[in-house]
């Protein structure tokens, strides 16, 4: 038995003692730890186990011991195959892998159908903490676990997409090239020695070897460093490079890296030189791919030293009306980034902060993408660029208004949903009342032929559902690591002049409100920025999305006191730029009020 990278437990009568699904289990707690120890030795743990999947899943946390798991094949199918899907979904050999099972027919099976895997039987676990193939290598801080379970989300995320290159398209693949080697010459010195399946020259060299290769001038010797929206990789990858002989000494790779294109993505840089490949590898190269799905950057951690530990980065996501609360987040320790719903060069508002266009930037295929901008007159090329899913950031800050608002409209071909307007508006005019409004607010290309397009191409769904909101959220939520602070709507009445919202606009976001507070409160670091608290009647302009000037201010406060809780740390006011921003608004409020009655008795000369 060499080496063993992964453990794949039974569980009934294997992990714990009984079954599940009849008299009920006794846990063993010797296992339990034993699962812990080999995750602190970078050895990651799985299961095959037929049972019910909830019932299994709700034991396992009960035990305080699920987290450590990854790729778990709870279910009633055959094992032999659904260990075939763990090992691939690992990116492992069998060779590396080792199976636990009470039943002899199960361990044929699973040999049956993974040639080289090594099976054992329950009463070799005693053994597995002093055996030599389970030394792995100290991993306290269970970095190797938290690379696996970023694989295994991406797994899960791949099941949405219709195709490969689609998924990876959307991953927001970032490489950079390391040419400082000398701090990182131990993870240099690891990969070259343990890695197996990408290591396509296998030349194995002690550290002496390697510290006088990498100052030898014949060779170009580099690291390279991946991260996507998933999480980061940190070092997968070197290459030594013979500049004369346009030859690689080295080209090698981490399987934590595996099936993403980094390869040949640096096959391709170099400009394909010559490689004399070395027995297998798991990802052949060609002479003429270059993934584009790849982005190269300057290595990331530089940024990472220069940003002050103590500063908090907020992304504030919303309609533009929060550009005013913007206005008040003047704060030494804070950074304020900011998506809003701009208006495109056609005059009309893009309705970016609604969670469908927020999901579709990632689900939809730019091919997709670029029809939809082209159809329709009220996007733009950019309303599905966003850094929501970058995770570039310490807090997210999102106002859920415009789904409270806006009705939406799915296609009878694709599916896909696109917002418009509000309170049904469209679906009650005419042909010509749509025109003339498109035309009183000068929206461009808003014609009689993008209605007859609009009207016989989609369908009118109306606003989204409170269920369809929380779905929206779980797979925002899932995706976004860090906390999130959604503002709510007031639950206030609009006024009569408000005919598109008035009678309707109050009860709608008091359903929405109640579903998105079901929604923060069963999920860890997700909260509300509560404008219920203090937005009363007098304080709306028109709208009951729309505020007077001093709410935003409220809402700014409030958003820091939030801060400052999430954080357990005060945040420091920039006095001198809050100030001088308080005074350029009052100058301008001031002079405008000034023009708007010097204009006023000037009328009466005429």
């Amino acid at each position: 038995m060499e080496s063993i990278k992964l453990v794949i437990w039974d569980l009934d009568d294997t992990f714990w003692k009984g079954t599940l699904s009849e008299e009920g289990i006794i846990p063993i707690d010797n296992n339990i730890q034993l699962i812990k120890h080999l995750s602190s030795r970078g050895i990651i743990n799985s299961i095959a186990s037929k049972n019910d999947f909830e019932t299994a899943k709700s034991k396992l946390v009960e035990l305080k011991v699920w987290d450590y798991f990854v790729f778990p094949q709870i279910n009633w199918n055959p094992k032999g195959n659904n260990i075939k899907q763990i090992i691939s979904s690992a990116q492992l050999r069998p060779a590396n892998v080792l199976f636990l099972d009470d039943n002899h027919l199960n361990l044929a099976e699973v040999e049956f159908y993974n040639k080289g895997i090594h099976t054992k039987e329950p009463d070799f676990i005693q053994e597995i903490s002093n055996h030599k193939a389970f030394t792995g290598k100290d991993d306290t801080a269970l970095s190797r676990l938290q690379q696996y379970k970023i694989l295994e989300e991406k797994e899960k995320e791949k099941e949405h997409f219709s195709d490969n290159i689609h998924f990876l398209e959307s991953s927001d693949i970032h490489l950079a090239i390391i040419e400082n080697l000398e701090p990182i010459i131990d993870r240099i010195h690891e990969l070259i020695n343990r890695t197996n399946q990408i290591n396509y020259t296998k030349k194995r060299i002690d550290k002496h070897e390697l510290e006088a290769l990498l100052i030898n001038p014949d060779y170009e010797c580099k690291a390279v460093k991946v991260k996507d929206r998933f999480g980061e990789y940190g070092i997968v990858g070197f290459y030594a490079l013979h500049k004369i002989q346009n030859h690689l000494e080295h080209f090698l790779f981490s399987c934590r890296s595996m099936n993403i294109g980094v390869e040949q993505y640096m096959y391709a840089k170099l400009n394909f030189p010559k490689l004399k490949r070395v027995g297998d590898v798991t990802v052949e190269l060609n002479s003429k791919d270059q993934p584009h799905w790849i982005k190269e950057v300057d290595d990331w951690t530089k940024d990472d030293r220069n940003h002050d530990s103590s500063s908090t980065k907020i992304l504030l996501k919303g309609a533009c009306d929060l550009r005013q609360m913007a206005h008040y987040l003047s704060y030494k320790d804070l950074e304020v980034d900011t998506e809003y719903n701009d208006v495109n060069q056609n005059n009309h508002p893009i309705p970016k902060a609604h969670t469908e266009i927020l999901l579709q930037s990632e689900s939809l295929g730019k091919e997709s993408k670029n029809y939809l901008i082209a159809s329709f007159p009220f996007l733009d090329p950019h309303v599905f660029d966003t850094e929501v899913f970058s995770n570039n950031y310490d807090i997210l800050v999102y106002s859920l208004l415009i789904d409270y608002t806006m009705d939406l409209y799915q296609s009878k071909s694709s599916g896909v949903k696109i917002p418009y307007e509000s309170y049904s508006d469209f679906v009650n005019e005419t042909k010509a009342e749509f025109v003339a409004r498109c035309k009183k607010h000068e929206f461009k290309n808003m014609n009689e032929a993008f209605y007859d397009f609009f009207s016989s191409e989609y369908d009118f769904i109306g606003q989204i559902s409170e269920d369809q909101l929380i779905k929206n959220l779980e797979t925002i939520r899932k995706k976004v690591k860090k906390p999130i602070i959604f503002i709510n709507g007031a639950e206030v009445d609009t006024p009569i002049t408000n005919q598109s919202e008035y009678g309707k606009a109050r009860a709608r976001h008091e359903r929405m409100n109640k579903a998105l507070e079901q929604f923060c409160s069963s999920h860890k670091d997700t909260y509300i920025l509560d404008v219920r608290e203090f937005i009363t009647e007098s304080d709306i302009n028109h709208s009951i999305r729309h505020y007077k000037r001093s709410v935003y201010e409220h809402m700014a406060n409030r958003l820091i006191s939030k801060i400052e809780n999430i954080n357990e740390q005060k945040l420091e006011r920039n006095e001198f730029e809050y100030q001088f921003k308080r005074s350029l608004k009052i100058f301008r409020s001031t002079i405008k009020e000034f023009t708007k009655i010097i204009l006023s008795r000037a009328s009466t000369f005429f």
